[in-house]
């Protein structure tokens, strides 16, 4: 298993390397097929390797946030300091490309000035569809604000505490299905949004999650593969299969997705079971860890700038090949692109506090 070096948790590392990769992947994808409402496959072949490789990508976001919740909780700094330091490094960032997204395409012809100035009073409320990616870090920083609430419990109740939580969370993630099936569910109405399981679910299980794993799982690398390998692979055919069916009897993204949400069953499981493999990484090469924890520490760099960059790739990649080679293309031109220009950003004093 991964140790550390230094105050450094080696694995995480990789970790990071790796979902970046996997979110790039995920928005390839979603340039063949989506345009945040509605789907259009253009060949059978297309809608085979979007399922297959998008499907493998689900755990992109959740390990991000396990990442972030497994070295943060319990919190042990008071209040306002945790705070502080999530504003400088998380929240003074994502707002300069709030900005950003918001302001630079119509320097570019994609929209007029006035349209500019309208995503400017939205930035703040919500992401504008430029900027969509972004609707994770909204979420983590209510992730952030939660977790010094969690922590003195987290510090205090038993393994079996944890386990009953993690069994109701993990209840709620079938309730896409339940949604999708009867409606309104447990007291839901449009006057109540918060029903009887509202705040056992979502991404905050993922924290609970994260300090379970770190507290209480400490499997060697052959009963992790054992136990986590099946479970990946089970839970990704069932991400394939659910996609690939429903393709032809729904309409709508939001519906064809259903099985693809991160707090649904089947991600929650992957994500699980990846941060566990990802877990037993342990490189000796230096050079090699060397490379991996440059690129980690640009990672959230990389992922606040990738829009900027990733439809111009797919649609250069898009007039010579399909399929697999066109995400695939679209997804490494992307990344290694982010990885750079990120780094130059970060050599640069003034323009260093951007990139987190």
């Amino acid at each position: 298993m991964t140790t550390t070096t230094s105050n450094r948790i080696l694995f995480l590392d990789w970790l990071r390397v790796i979902a970046c990769f996997m979110v790039m992947t995920v928005h390839a994808c979603e340039c063949i097929y989506s345009n945040d409402y509605s789907f259009h496959f253009a060949t059978e072949a297309d809608l085979w390797w979007v399922s297959i490789v998008n499907g493998l990508m689900r755990p992109a976001v959740p390990l991000f946030l396990i990442a972030s919740a497994y070295l943060l909780v319990p919190v042990k700094s008071n209040l306002l300091d945790f705070f502080r330091r999530r504003l400088s490094r998380v929240f003074i960032p994502f707002l300069v490309w709030l900005t950003l997204y918001a302001v630079l395409p119509a320097f570019w012809g994609e929209w007029p000035m006035e349209e500019s100035i309208a995503n400017l009073s939205q930035i703040l409320i919500n992401f504008i569809p430029r900027e969509s990616h972004l609707w994770f870090i909204y979420m983590l920083l209510g992730i952030y604000m939660i977790m010094p609430i969690l922590s003195p419990w987290l510090e205090k109740c038993s393994q079996r505490d944890e386990q009953i939580m993690l069994g109701i969370w993990l209840f709620t993630s079938m309730f896409w299905r339940l949604h999708e099936t009867y409606g309104n569910i447990f007291g839901e109405c449009w006057w109540n949004p918060w029903p009887t399981f509202h705040y056992v679910s979502g991404y905050v299980g993922y924290v609970v999650l994260a300090h379970y794993i770190r507290t209480y799982i400490h499997w060697g690398t052959s009963k992790t593969l054992r136990i986590c390998l099946p479970l990946f692979l089970l839970s990704w055919g069932w991400c394939i299969y659910s996609f690939y069916t429903r393709s032809f009897y729904v309409d709508k993204v939001s519906s064809l997705e259903i099985d693809w949400q991160t707090t649904s069953f089947a991600p929650v499981v992957m994500s699980f079971s990846l941060f566990m493999i990802i877990r037993c990484i342990n490189c000796p090469y230096k050079r090699i860890q060397k490379a991996i924890f440059s690129i980690s520490k640009q990672s959230y760099g990389m992922y606040l700038m990738h829009m900027m960059l990733l439809p111009s790739y797919y649609k250069l990649f898009d007039s010579y090949t399909d399929g697999f080679v066109l995400i695939a293309s679209t997804a490494w031109a992307t990344y290694v692109s982010s990885y750079l220009l990120t780094w130059l950003i970060s050599k640069i004093p003034v323009l260093r506090k951007c990139i987190g």
